[in-house]
């Protein structure tokens, strides 16, 4: 009797917002059975090589009985349709592509900067945080710098008491020390994908609730929507699924896995089939 297959093609390691690192999120995947992971940091791809060597380790060094794990190049880029964050999941790309990387370096600046703005208004405020102790959040500055990052250096000096507690205190969409990211057109993050010979899928458009925006995704060269989310009801993989058949996109799926809450479904939780995967393969064959 074959053993059911299981994928996540949506995770995020330390290398951006996760708590995880690559090599543990690998274990972890092997932990769950998993027989396929797409490391999709945002902005980032750095974890990429650093999960596929640690697959090709354990792989290497057990053979017996554990399905192999194959790591999906897979990255998550932020762009912006009107007064719409759009989150644009790419796969299969070539994580060395010299525009890709650009791209990258550009977000990567620009994360920095607005931390440096952020802390300035923390500062404003009367919340004593440096710079340098978000930095230590982010592998020293390697990393995408995001929210979370500050966060976690705001809990760590004992100036709130949770990551939650930061983002509704300070830094939330409509709290004191907010500061907008820069984003580029969604064509243009398509684009970037397409050119670095990958797929372009619509994450979590269910969370989006734009879904008259999705036909001119897809005139821009969409490839797929995420049908399987943990954000996702029943009824909304199963309208998300069949929109994705009238565009004829394909259909995808992961846990949108950060590390462990309880608020939160695990790595691999999400149960999507092998057969997304394979759908996807064939998009780029």
């Amino acid at each position: 009797m074959s053993v059911e297959c299981y994928i996540d093609l949506h995770a995020h390691s330390d290398c951006s917002d996760g708590v995880d690192s690559p090599e543990e999120l690998v274990s972890k995947a092997r932990a769950a059975g998993l027989c396929a992971l797409a490391i999709t940091d945002h902005d980032a791809v750095e974890g990429v090589e650093r999960a596929r060597r640690e697959s090709a380790r354990r792989e290497s060094a057990r053979r017996e009985s554990a399905l192999d794990l194959e790591i999906v190049p897979g990255v998550e880029l932020s762009a912006r349709a009107g007064d719409s964050d759009v989150h644009i999941l790419g796969y299969y790309f070539d994580p060395g592509n010299r525009s890709l990387l650009s791209y990258l370096e550009t977000f990567r600046s620009q994360r920095l900067h607005r931390a440096k703005g952020i802390v300035r208004k923390l500062n404003d405020l009367g919340v004593p945080l440096e710079l340098d102790s978000v930095i230590a959040h982010a592998q020293d500055g390697k990393t995408s710098v995001g929210r979370p990052h500050i966060a976690r250096a705001l809990v760590e000096s004992n100036q709130v008491d949770s990551i939650q507690d930061a983002f509704t205190r300070y830094l939330g969409n409509h709290a004191p020390a907010f500061l907008p990211k820069v984003f580029f057109a969604v064509e243009d993050a398509i684009q970037v994908i397409h050119d670095a010979g990958g797929a372009a899928v619509l994450a979590h458009p269910g969370s989006l609730r734009r879904d008259e925006l999705i036909p001119g995704f897809v005139k821009s060269g969409l490839d797929g929507l995420e049908v399987i989310h943990p954000d996702h009801s029943g009824t909304a993989r199963r309208y998300y699924g069949q929109l994705a058949a009238k565009h004829g996109l394909v259909a995808t799926g992961g846990s949108d896995y950060h590390g462990p809450r309880a608020d939160r479904c695990s790595l691999g939780g999400m149960k999507v089939p092998l057969h997304h995967l394979t759908d996807l393969k064939r998009i780029l064959a």
